[in-house]
């Protein structure tokens, strides 16, 4: 397939865990998302539980800026229903400036806490970025606009007028990935129906990454893949694209296409023809272009790679990791039967009894996903379960589901007859967490399972793997549940997501995935490895998804080049002028500028995450040779802080 390939200055397009709107790129508390209407901008958003005890007196300040100018400020009180909605009329916005709408409580006279930040932008309906193209077919529009056809060099009219923002934006609010609407208009914002650019996706430019970075190469509003790094960026989901080399040192995902799948260390680089790691790699390998996951705005495919609609079997490499179980294993453990103690296939299906301990207020006995879905002692219970190597444990990968083309990936649990209980009044599914609960589990005689991946995180990369609770109790250790039963963490960790997170990256570097650190495991090479299928080692705590270099990687200590750069820091560029001012910037990029030119997608330079973990054990500390006074850095004048990377540090002190 042909490809349009964008300058270097691009370099690439795979998404952020996040790229549904014109806003902010991850799940948003006060969900700020302005809609362009007609010239101006509408912009809702919802107060939280705290903003509806006093919800007759809360009100809010939007600031509207053009960079660090403020255009206008705007005061907005929420209604019965904790929500507001501000208007934004066209004569305060130039059209086709990118905004910043910035979120605050208008008893905050300061603005000293930030509540939400999103962007904006307003276009007179057309976008000039997305009609880019060679051909020199022209047309003058209503505004007497002499406007360049996109046809991307096939010829064809493009009758839909694909591209230009006011087919989608007539209906004001509907939305390009997913949260569609009966009366959808946004699908012409990707494809054309008949005079499309590029094979059966019907894609209105030449291939999945031109298509893409079309909307999120900044131009737009959406969600800028190729934005500058900045201070915003350190320590952000996915990093950055815009990666710099020479004296950064940076690296990232080539998702133009331009490699195959089975590019992907610890993948499989001799794939069978047509199979997963044969197909090119590119942005949809990893988001859902349609909307996906139970946090909506991280766009992650559901089934990366499309394991679930490959049947499992053991007779290649490529169609041993598929995740579709026809005539998958059940047991029935209200039935004498027993959980195998020797592995069948990587998943198998449990059928039990819940327990009052399943679904009480103790944290550490309740099951979380029982519980959230909600479960009743004596209830019948389906469950997933893989195995971990040493024996099979419940497993809370989603059950896909598919009821519309191509018909692969589905999931069907059906009784003796062969009937389909999908739909049967007592049995409850709960898709995302892979169990079905009620009286007709009973009835479930046989099943295929597809199993996908789904990812449930917050703004914060620190809830994939730390589960600091809010509150603890008067012991200083236990934590606070609330009357749910729940523990409510400080970084909105949800248990097993983290675990989730690694089997996604693990669908193409399928051999990182590890239960333990003491055994060789892997389905291509047999290796020792981190244990990264748990919670708290992910390996999003090392590595970036998108891309990575000198300006967005910290050292040890969590510190980034912007923390030691600020103003009275060791590399002050903030109060310091010429050359003084120039060296110290250069010096902080060398100092966090990565030793290796390919720093591997790092959140860390060199092997700084290392000692960040492990510094801080008797090898180290204890060692009379390294003690407390002399681990005070020679550069920074930092000391080793305690704690894990990515969490609150503090300093270690006898």
């Amino acid at each position: 397939m042909s490809k349009v390939k964008f300058s270097f200055s691009l370099i690439i397009a795979f998404f952020l865990v996040g790229i549904l709107s014109t806003a902010a790129f991850a799940k948003d508390p006060y969900g700020l998302k302005p809609v362009q209407s007609g010239l101006g901008l509408s912009v809702p958003f919802t107060g939280n539980s705290a903003d509806s005890t006093d919800i007759k007196d809360r009100s809010f300040d939007l600031v509207l800026q053009n960079n660090a100018t403020v255009v206008k400020t705007y005061v907005a009180k929420l209604d019965a229903t904790i929500k507001a909605t501000v208007a934004i009329p066209a004569a305060d916005i130039t059209t086709g400036t990118v905004y910043t709408l910035y979120l605050y409580h208008t008893d905050d006279a300061t603005h000293a806490t930030l509540l939400s930040k999103s962007t904006a932008v307003v276009t007179d309906g057309h976008n000039g970025a997305m009609l880019n193209t060679n051909d020199p077919t022209s047309k003058v529009n209503a505004d007497g606009q002499t406007i360049t056809i996109d046809k991307d060099g096939n010829g064809k009219i493009n009758a839909n007028q694909t591209g230009f923002n006011n087919t989608r934006k007539n209906r004001s609010g509907q939305k390009i990935h997913g949260f569609y609407q009966n009366n959808t208009n946004s699908c012409a914002s990707c494809h054309q129906t008949h005079t499309a650019a590029n094979g059966e996706s019907l894609l209105f430019k030449d291939g999945v990454y031109s298509t893409c970075s079309a909307c999120h190469d900044g131009t737009t509003g959406a969600y800028n893949s190729f934005r500058a790094v900045s201070k915003d960026d350190v320590g952000t989901m996915a990093g950055t694209f815009n990666v710099q080399t020479a004296g950064h040192n940076g690296s990232l995902h080539e998702a133009d296409g331009s490699l195959q799948i089975s590019a992907a260390p610890g993948g499989n680089h001799t794939p069978v023809a047509k199979t997963p790691y044969a197909q090119e790699f590119d942005c949809a390998s990893c988001h859902a272009a349609h909307g996906a996951g139970s946090a909506g705005e991280n766009n992650l495919n559901l089934d990366p790679m499309g394991w679930g609609t490959i049947a499992y079997a053991t007779t290649s490499d490529d169609s041993k990791n598929g995740k579709l179980f026809n005539n998958i294993q059940i047991v029935d453990l209200n039935n004498s039967g027993t959980i195998p103690t020797t592995e069948s296939t990587p998943y198998i299906l449990v059928k039990t009894t819940a327990t009052a301990a399943d679904i009480g207020t103790d944290p550490t006995k309740n099951n979380f996903w029982w519980k959230r879905a909600g479960v009743k002692s004596g209830d019948l219970v389906i469950q997933t379960y893989r195995w971990n190597n040493t024996k099979y444990v419940p497993d809370y990968s989603l059950w896909l589901r598919e009821l519309g083309y191509p018909y692969k990936a589905n999931t069907l649990l059906k009784d003796n007859t062969g009937n389909s209980l999908t739909m049967d009044p007592n049995l409850t599914i709960i898709w995302r967490d892979a169990f079905a609960f009620g009286s007709s589990v009973a009835n479930i005689a046989s099943a295929t399972v597809s199993i996908g991946i789904d990812v449930e995180t917050t703004t914060n990369i620190a809830s994939l793997f730390d589960s600091t609770p809010t509150a603890l109790q008067a012991d200083g250790k236990t934590p606070v549940v609330d009357a749910n039963g729940f523990v409510t963490y400080k970084y909105g960790f949800i248990p097993d997501s983290g675990t989730e997170m690694s089997k996604y990256c693990s669908s193409c570097h399928v051999d990182y995935l590890s239960t333990t650190r003491t055994d060789n495991t892997g389905v291509y090479s047999l290796a020792h490895r981190h244990a990264t299928a748990q919670d708290r080692l992910t390996c999003i705590r090392c590595h970036y998804a998108h891309g990575s270099e000198a300006q967005i990687m910290k050292d040890a200590n969590d510190k980034s080049y912007y923390d030691l750069t600020a103003a009275n820091n060791v590399f002050d560029t903030a109060t310091t002028t010429g050359v003084t001012k120039d060296t110290n910037a250069a010096n902080a990029l060398s100092y966090f500028a990565d030793p290796n030119p390919s720093s591997a997608l790092k959140r860390y330079t060199g092997m700084s995450v290392c000692y960040a973990c492990h510094g801080k054990g008797e090898q180290f500390l204890g060692n009379p040779n390294v003690n407390i006074d002399s681990t005070t850095h020679a550069v920074t004048g930092d000391w080793l802080m305690g704690g894990d990377p990515g969490t609150d540090r503090t300093i270690i002190t006898k």
